[in-house]
């Protein structure tokens, strides 16, 4: 089976809505919906930690990290998507008083969800 342009157009239009819903879910706080975007085989790995395998720990990691600070605010730039479909986000990342010039870098299953976030500051 082959896929069509627009069956491609559409996983792009699927998985780009995914990628803003989880970084407006992080500044949130809000676990419930970062939860359903995320696969069960996923990974988190950033400057601090990693890499953090499974749904469970990776939410735990999440809920660990909402509860020491009081505030996140993200700043997206800009959102490229490479030939493979794997995301990366420019943005800036205000953590309380730090802001953190970061990138993420967010793949995808076959099933639209979260396989992988491996975040990057400068």
């Amino acid at each position: 089976m082959s896929l069509k342009m627009s069956d491609v157009v559409i996983d792009n239009i699927i998985r780009s809505q995914a990628v803003e819903d989880y970084l407006y879910s992080f500044e949130d706080k809000d676990l419930e919906s970062i939860e359903p975007l995320l696969a069960e085989d996923c990974t988190l790995t950033d400057w601090n930690v990693g890499p953090v395998c499974g749904k469970g720990p990776v939410v735990k990691m999440f809920s660990d990290i909402f509860e020491q600070v009081e505030v996140i605010e993200i700043n997206i730039l800009h959102i490229h998507e490479d030939r493979n479909g794997i995301f990366t986000c420019e943005m800036e990342l205000k953590i309380d008083d730090d802001l953190f010039s970061v990138a993420d870098i967010i793949g995808f299953n076959a099933d639209d969800e979260i396989e992988f976030i491996r975040a990057y500051k400068r």
